[in-house]
């Protein structure tokens, strides 16, 4: 399962690991905050975005590095230091910590957070971390299917409910996917096991978008196309009810394989896709709610058209301070094609490269970005002095 999931990720990695160590002409605006080193007292490959962790610092989960090298929680101070939380150990502790961690304001403020595998039965854990006692917890570790398994995306905050909702790659009847819900009491149940299919969608990468109550998530296959789906779940969804919104078809009107969460804006869902678009690089799209007027913002050019990114994998965030949406793509940009900053007009789809990766800034970004008054923060897989990745600030 492993291998299959990290096929496309290999590939597009192995497009352009080697560092260039160009000047970057927006150096007074790109800062690199933090260059991972692995080993035992950091982290290492962040495959996913940060967390605030008051006072400027941030939480960051890592893929790699801590004493096992099976991945870390890992708190990044303001001055730039970094202090290893919890080192993953893999076997019934978790490995490969690759979703955004939360930090839950329901409950104390403690951070929440999922890793791919390990656990008790090799499907992924979740974990709790209390900042206060500076104490980790393994809260939950999913049986495989039926239950549920590998959930890659990390946690989302459902405000209607007031409980965490994740996804899981695996699992569930079908063992197409499955939705994990847990409360602040610590009640953990899965749900809606039979939603996920091949008609429906199946595997879904991204974690859970909410709107009106409703909850929203795309899927990396099935469909009409076996190319991915946008799918709603209903509010109060006891029936688990399920909508296709959209299946994806590729080519050169339409995405394909979405892995990035999808992003509520103005009554629309905004999302990205890892490939489709004429050159088959992806794309970034909008949907209305109720699943009509889908069209395509942008197709993704590469490097060999006006520099542009190639293969986005995290979904889009809102910057309130100039009213654009800004993500990642894991190619691209230059002739490095170590990856992206873009930022995107909702209105009229007219894209910008913001930031190209040359290696010693960071390469191939992943997770998603996090905004605040107009700072962009994000980690890259790769790159930096030791080419385990960095956290970087970009101001717009």
């Amino acid at each position: 399962m492993r291998n299959n999931i990290y096929a496309l990720r290999a590939g597009l990695l192995g497009c352009g690991l080697a560092l260039a160590l160009a000047g970057d002409a927006q150096a007074g605006k790109f800062t690199v905050l933090h260059s991972f080193v692995g080993g035992s007292s950091d982290g290492a490959s962040p495959l996913g975005g940060l967390a605030p962790a008051g006072n400027g610092g941030f939480y960051i989960a890592t893929d790699g590095g801590g004493s096992s090298n099976r991945g870390t929680l890992t708190l990044l101070r303001k001055d730039g230091t970094t202090q290893v939380l919890h080192a993953f150990t893999g076997g019934t502790d978790g490995q490969n910590a690759d979703g955004t961690p939360l930090v839950w304001p329901s409950d104390d403020r403690n951070v929440y957070g999922t890793t791919q595998f390990g656990g008790a039965s090799g499907c992924g854990t979740f974990y709790k971390y209390i900042p206060g006692s500076d104490t980790y917890q393994q809260i939950y570790a999913p049986e495989c299917a039926p239950e549920g398994a590998f959930p890659f995306a990390g946690l989302v905050w459902d405000r209607a409910k007031d409980v965490l909702m994740g996804t899981g790659y695996n699992g569930g009847s079908n063992d197409d996917g499955t939705l994990f819900a847990f409360d602040t009491v610590g009640n953990f149940g899965t749900e809606c096991p039979n939603s996920f299919s091949g008609s429906n969608g199946s595997h879904p990468y991204a974690g859970m978008s909410f709107a009106y109550g409703n909850g929203y998530t795309v899927t990396t296959s099935g469909g009409q196309s076996s190319l991915g789906t946008i799918l709603e779940f209903p509010y109060g969804n006891e029936s688990c009810i399920v909508t296709v919104l959209h299946a994806f078809a590729g080519g050169a009107g339409d995405g394909a394989i979405p892995y990035g969460r999808l992003l509520y804006n103005k009554h629309m869902l905004y999302g990205t896709t890892s490939k489709g678009g004429a050159p088959g690089l992806g794309v970034v799209f909008k949907i209305n709610l109720d699943g009509s007027n889908f069209a395509v913002l942008h197709t993704f050019q590469g490097i060999n058209q006006n520099s542009d990114g190639s293969f986005p994998h995290a979904g889009l965030t809102l910057n309130k301070a100039d009213g654009m949406l800004y993500g990642t793509t894991i190619n691209g940009g230059n002739g490095s094609d170590l990856g992206t900053v873009f930022k995107i007009d909702p209105e009229t789809g007219v894209e910008t490269v913001v930031h190209a990766f040359s290696g010693s800034d960071g390469a191939h970004p992943y997770g998603d970005l996090y905004i605040n008054k107009g700072n962009i923060y994000g980690t890259t897989a790769a790159g930096g002095a030791s080419n385990l990745g960095v956290v970087f600030r970009l101001k717009t």
